[in-house]
């Protein structure tokens, strides 16, 4: 992936601008840029956010490895050859002038740690859960085989 633009907002996020553009067939092209923002976490983002059980709390800090991102991209498909460069411009352009302008926002960087935090303690727990069925089986009996349905059946 090629890097074309990257952008430290206001907000501590900084936002990179990708080309991940391939050649489909012949002189067209399928133009793929990806726009990532990424968040620094700190422990500020962690105290407003309630939590009961601060060991699921300390297992998605670590998951989230101190940063979450926010991806978007934009894809055109089938584009000549002879198009690809100025459409690439235009639209790194179009996503610098929008994107930016919305994820600059102040309020942005709270709303989508809370977001990616709810995913997050989602499927740690979820984790957790399958986790403690595992162990729950290998504390258990050992698997006797099938039943026996014997009696079921006359001879």
């Amino acid at each position: 992936m090629e890097i074309l633009e990257q952008r430290k907002l206001d907000n501590t996020m900084t936002v990179t601008v990708y080309d991940q553009s391939k050649k489909m067939v012949g002189d067209r092209w399928l133009i793929k840029i990806i726009c990532e923002a990424e968040l620094p976490v700190d422990e500020e983002f962690f105290a407003r956010i309630p939590e009961a059980d601060l060991a699921l709390q300390a297992e998605v800090r670590q998951v989230m490895g101190g940063s979450v991102t926010f991806s978007a991209t934009k894809e055109r498909t089938f584009v000549a050859e002879s198009e690809r460069v100025a459409l690439v411009e235009s639209m790194v352009t179009e996503i610098m002038t929008n994107m930016v302008a919305y994820l600059n926002k102040a309020e942005f960087p709270e709303r989508l740690f809370a977001r990616k935090y709810g995913e997050f303690r989602e499927a740690c727990a979820t984790a957790r859960h399958y986790r403690s069925l595992e162990a729950a089986e290998c504390d258990g009996e050992a698997d006797e085989g099938p039943a026996d349905f014997s009696a079921c059946f006359k001879d």
